[in-house]
């Protein structure tokens, strides 16, 4: 899914799904990150990794996208995680006093392996 302003590449690794973002995430690319979202989510994908290293700019439009991505997973009982924050995107979060809001991790990798160890505590606790 493209923008003029934003690149949201989707990969499945089992049990998430890495949304990697490339550009700006602003007022004119928000919806385009919720729409996908919320596809992924009707989807039953509920375990969503974003990686946001490859964003050049986000401002608080584009926050409210993430905060808005994250409480639709969060509504489907699902959880998300940012991994690559860096530049504007961790200058907004701290500045906003956002940054505790989401769970941030350095690497997809590191994201999704947090999502295996979780579900896999998840089903050894029933």
């Amino acid at each position: 899914m493209t923008t003029q302003q934003l690149e949201i590449t989707v990969s499945d690794h089992q049990p998430a799904v890495v949304v990697a973002l490339r550009g700006e995430l602003d007022i004119a690319s928000g919806d385009t990150l919720r729409r996908a979202i919320r596809h992924l989510v009707r989807q039953g994908r509920i375990k969503i990794v974003v990686d946001a290293s490859g964003l050049r700019f986000c401002d608080s439009c584009g926050l409210e996208a993430l905060l808005d991505a994250r409480d639709d997973i969060e509504k489907a009982a699902g959880s998300m995680r940012l991994t690559g924050v860096h530049g504007i995107l961790k200058i907004v979060l701290e500045a906003t006093r956002l940054r505790d809001t989401f769970t941030i991790d350095g690497t997809p990798v590191e994201a999704v392996a947090a999502m295996v160890l979780s579900a896999s505590h998840d089903v050894s606790m029933v």
